[in-house]
């Protein structure tokens, strides 16, 4: 009997479904969409695309490759990845991610090239190969904390746009598949939700009092290429490999083969780290069930939570603590080739505190409080007095531009914790560190002179550094907002879960802003005015952590034409797309519509917007006249 006849035939009474057919045209439809997008956005580079409908089909894609994987269906799986890395879209987001976003999308690699103009980001998206071997990483060297150097792998821009590529594909996958408890490089997760679940495991009566404090030696560098491509997809390995076996240039020695670790500066080496360590916590929990320190599978007496190549595990007595270390050891000698740093890994007790992703974790009393470390502390305090010494003689205006983001920074990664006493410390050392850098500038001068020009009283705070046009942003005015941890199993990637992460966009957009920002996100619930896209919380966050700029709060109608910053006229946007949109309608032109970024009390007269008097004003005018 002819199969295709019967399915059409709606007369039949009982037909059995054919699921693969059915998953076989789901696959065609999601080709034919990939291929058909690609022809309609050749031209997106230059003359600006439809993001808002790219980013949707993209994240459409990685949903369905995140369902396979739900699934178990290699092949499936398979299909999706080729049509993610022949996406045009994915390309064309790959680009966007590299040469605007990015901080590092104005550092060259060893052909010297960078793609910011419109016009050269066209010229790499016709140049993009998958196939082609990647050229030798430029090898720079950092500082680090300690003093010691750490080794920066910098690849060429097209090469970091087909790491973008490959990580858009390999993501959804893996995302899927970590531990719940795993925190670092992975998408909508941060330190704060590692400090979080380390702050839930350890702030009962009865929670475990012992813990490792793991830290693995130079794990970036160390890294086994064959354990590691091992633990990846067959349809991974290829591309995978070309990147690790790439050749470092050195400035000193000069070309020389890699042969072990990830060069950090590539966008896949992230994820390839996590990827390496998958399955640690895990294995651990087993072994340490069958060494008789829990009850059961379920509760095996340890927890486990890492951030990258920094983790802790808890135990219950300093004896299970001494020998659960060489079973780490162990593990991570025969599954990634690292070994644990013996000046790093230390076991404490709870009551004398440990210090982890910057934060001091300890028992006062039996309470539980998380603090910023010591070390982190001295380390802004230092930072702020290089930007001092280094900038003796400029204008106070100066002073407060490279402080402000600093401080701003650095109190708002520490303000989901008990940090209030830690902001008054730092507020009063940089207030003596600003008192001598005014008293050198006027020896001659008294300090009550000093404390008038430099100090002027605002309401009823007498130490505000200000130069009566801007003032320095202090700790102390930063709230205290407890951070909501993610929840382990939840993943952006699965349908299911997208009107969590909805909520929780919202719900982390709004709760760390003013009324004032409040406000106007709300006026366009989130989104880019500009391009039609959700703005992400990661880029918020990174906006009032880190100073980052990939986030502007804008006036729709310029300064210069009489725009004001009012609720009515500002919008936030993303850097990229504000920066194209003057591209293309320069300074002086108004916006499409412009009424809509009007108040009650505007107009537009001759291309200048006007403020319209009320009629109170006009009354007082009039009797002004009358007198």
């Amino acid at each position: 009997m002819n199969r295709e006849a019967v399915e059409k035939d709606e007369s039949t009474v009982y037909l059995r479904k054919n699921h693969r057919k059915s998953r076989q045209d789901e696959i065609m439809r999601a080709w034919v969409e990939a291929q058909t997008a690609d022809i309609s956005e050749q031209e997106a580079v230059d003359h600006g695309a439809d993001w808002k409908r790219i980013e949707r089909h993209v994240l459409r894609l990685q949903r369905q490759l995140a369902h396979a994987v739900e699934q178990n269906n290699r092949k499936v799986i398979r299909h999706f990845k080729w049509l993610i890395r022949t996406s045009h879209h994915v390309k064309l987001l790959a680009i966007r991610h590299v040469t605007q976003e990015n901080q590092g999308r104005h550092t060259a690699g060893v052909d010297g090239k960078t793609y910011t103009t419109p016009s050269e980001r066209k010229e790499l998206a016709e140049i993009i190969n998958l196939r082609s071997r990647p050229l030798p990483v430029r090898r720079v060297y950092i500082k680090k904390k300690n003093g010691k150097l750490r080794p920066l792998g910098i690849p060429t821009t097209h090469d970091r746009v087909c790491q973008a590529i490959h990580k858009m594909a390999m993501e959804p996958e893996w995302d899927m598949q970590f531990s719940p408890n795993t925190y670092g490089f992975r998408p909508n997760r941060s330190t704060w939700d590692a400090i979080s679940q380390v702050f839930q495991i350890l702030c009962k009566r009865n929670s475990a009092q012992w813990i490792i404090e793991g830290d693995i030696k130079a794990f970036f560098d160390n890294v086994d290429h064959d354990k590691l491509l091992v633990k990846l997809a067959p349809e991974d390995r290829v591309s995978v490999r070309r990147m690790l076996k790439a050749s470092v240039v050195d400035p000193e020695i000069g070309l020389m083969p890699s042969t072990r670790g990830t060069p950090q500066g590539g966008l896949l080496s992230p994820l390839l780290a996590v990827i390496a360590l998958h399955g640690m916590e895990e294995e651990l929990r087993l072994k340490a069930w069958k060494m008789g320190f829990g009850n059961s599978r379920a509760n095996p007496g340890i927890n486990i939570v890492s951030y990258a190549d920094d983790f802790v595990v808890t135990c219950k007595t300093k004896e299970q603590a001494e020998q659960f270390v060489p079973v780490i050891s162990e593990w991570l000698a025969e599954n990634v080739g690292v070994e644990l740093s013996v000046e790093k890994t230390r076991i404490t007790h709870i009551d004398d505190g440990f210090n982890f992703l910057g934060f001091h974790v300890r028992k006062y009393d039996g309470q539980l409080l998380i603090k910023p470390s010591k070390d982190s502390k001295l380390a802004v305090l230092r930072k702020i007095k290089g930007v001092l010494d280094s900038n003796k003689s400029v204008k106070t205006s100066k002073v407060i531009r490279l402080l402000n983001p600093i401080i701003r920074g650095w109190g708002n990664y520490y303000s989901s914790q008990v940090s209030k006493k830690a902001f008054s410390y730092c507020d009063h050392r940089i207030n003596q560190m600003l008192l001598k850098w005014a008293r050198r500038r006027h020896p001659h001068k008294s300090a009550k002179w000093i404390h008038r020009r430099y100090f002027p009283q605002r309401g009823n705070r007498h130490w505000v550094f200000s130069d009566r046009h801007q003032t320095l942003a202090t700790m102390a005015d930063i709230r205290i907002i407890r951070h909501i941890k993610i929840q382990g199993h939840r993943s952006p990637h699965r349908p299911s879960d997208d009107e969590y992460f909805e909520n929780r966009r919202e719900q982390l957009m709004l709760k760390r802003m003013n009324g004032f920002q409040k406000s106007v996100v709300r006026r366009t619930n989130g989104r880019c005015p500009l391009c039609g896209c959700k703005i992400s919380a990661e880029h918020l966050r990174r906006w009032q952590t880190n100073g980052e700029n990939n986030v502007q709060f804008v006036r729709m109608i310029p300064e210069r034409l009489g725009g004001q910053y009012t609720i009515e006229n500002v919008r936030v946007t993303h850097r990229w797309c504000y920066d194209r949109y003057h591209q293309v309608y320069g300074y002086d032109t108004l916006p499409d519509n412009p009424e809509q970024y009007l108040s009650h009390q505007e107009r537009i007269v001759n291309g200048q917007v006007v403020q319209l008097r009320s009629r109170a004003t006009r009354d007082e005018e009039h009797n002004c006249r009358m007198a």
